[in-house]
């Protein structure tokens, strides 16, 4: 698979050189995309040379406004549930001696929004120079639960044991983030982008938790054990150098 993925961005790379080689004589601001209702889909470029998301977003996309401004923004919506139920039982001499059965239930969701507004220093060069600023916002929750019962016996008689726990975390951030990076088009509807990404963010969610434990040997009242904390703080990243690239519509 990785080795039909560079194939397939080679054979791009070198039409788009061939068109870029043929139209290199009438060469001007025209040929690239940088004008006013422009589109553009963005791929981040990962190792190896593969295509992946483009700032961690299942989605991003960038308008041009004009050949000097641009808006561009992503999207990421990740969500996961999964159940599940076991037994098991321990039978000596054809009599059973124990036996248990367990639960287990997750679920998480997430999304991530970032929007950035975009100045071009230079749309009339070969190499444009563009830096940018925008807010970004994220949201994730997850939640967990397990139970497990047993039953056992003791001097032939038969006891129960229960317990259960669950859990539920929410996290929240918002924040700014800006870069400062450089676009090359290798044709007029593909270019490929190095950039700088700087952000701060500040950060706040809550956890909750559970838990309970009863037991019919020895008799016992059942036990239960509740925890809740939350947090808050400020956060600085930087992603380093970026590579991307931009296929126009």
């Amino acid at each position: 698979m990785g080795k039909f993925r560079i194939s397939i961005l080679f054979f791009i790379f070198a039409s788009c050189i061939a068109y870029f080689s043929i139209q290199a004589q009438d060469r001007s601001s025209d040929t690239t995309a940088l004008k006013e209702g422009s589109w553009a889909l963005q791929f981040g470029i990962a190792s190896n040379f593969t295509l992946t998301s483009f700032q961690g977003a299942t989605f991003a996309a960038k308008y041009q406004i004009s050949n000097t401004n641009a808006i561009r923004g992503g999207v990421t919506i990740n969500g996961n549930t999964n159940n599940g139920d076991g037994s098991n039982s321990d039978i000596v001499d054809d009599t059973s001696i124990g036996a248990a059965s367990t639960s287990n239930s997750a679920k998480s969701t997430s999304i991530t929004f970032v929007i950035q507004y975009l100045w071009y220093m230079n749309p009339n060069a070969q190499v444009h120079f563009y830096i940018g600023i925008g807010p970004s916002f994220s949201y994730s929750y997850a939640y967990n639960s397990s139970g497990y019962n047993n039953l056992f016996f003791v001097n032939g008689h038969g006891y129960w044991s229960q317990q259960a726990s669950s859990s539920n975390s929410t996290q929240r951030s918002i924040g700014a983030e800006g870069i400062a990076g450089v676009e090359w088009f290798a044709c007029s509807w593909l270019s490929i982008h190095a950039e700088y990404n700087e952000g701060v963010q500040y950060q706040w969610g809550s956890t909750s938790a559970s838990s309970g434990y009863s037991s019919t040997y020895p008799a016992n009242a059942p036990s239960h054990n509740n925890t809740n904390s939350n947090n808050n703080g400020w956060a600085l990243n930087s992603s380093g150098v970026s590579f991307g690239l931009n296929i126009y519509l």
